[in-house]
């Protein structure tokens, strides 16, 4: 297996009122290539099962498959990554309380503005959790 193998991709995109993520398949019956489409669909991780079941050992350190040219940690990488961009989440203010602007004004502003107003920044806390840990999540939300 420490050819180059190339595995022909067919993309497959359905397209509604928001654009879906690109579903890839194999082109052929071989394992190399189902594990290149599992690999972009669900993950390395899935990819790796599936492979074991084959007696295939995928390597989370040295190339093992080569899927388009691309190594098979990569194009599930890629695809995680795009996933991670794809979604977003909007933040707004529910209601008028210091504590709620408080939050908001975080999440533009970043913390320094809230540690001036109310000096601990532990003793806020944004829909359940601490400040912090809330603008860490949601920095780049939108708001």
């Amino acid at each position: 297996m420490k050819k180059q193998l190339l595995a022909l991709f067919v993309a497959t995109v359905s397209f509604s009122h928001s654009v879906s993520a690109a579903q890839y398949v194999s082109a052929d019956h071989k394992i190399e290539s189902k594990l290149c489409s599992i690999s972009a669909n669900e993950g390395f991780s899935a990819a790796r099962k599936v492979a074991a079941q084959h007696g295939v050992n995928l390597s989370r350190f040295s190339k093992s498959i080569l899927c388009n040219g691309d190594d098979i940690r990569n194009i599930a990488k890629k695809i995680n990554d795009n996933a991670q961009q794809a979604r977003v989440i909007e933040v707004f203010a529910k209601n008028t309380q210091q504590e709620t602007q408080l939050c908001i004004t975080a999440l533009k502003q970043g913390l320094a503005p809230v540690k001036e107003k109310i000096g601990n920044l532990n003793s806020l806390k944004c829909n359940g959790e601490v400040v912090t840990d809330f603008v860490k999540r949601y920095q780049n939300a939108a708001i």
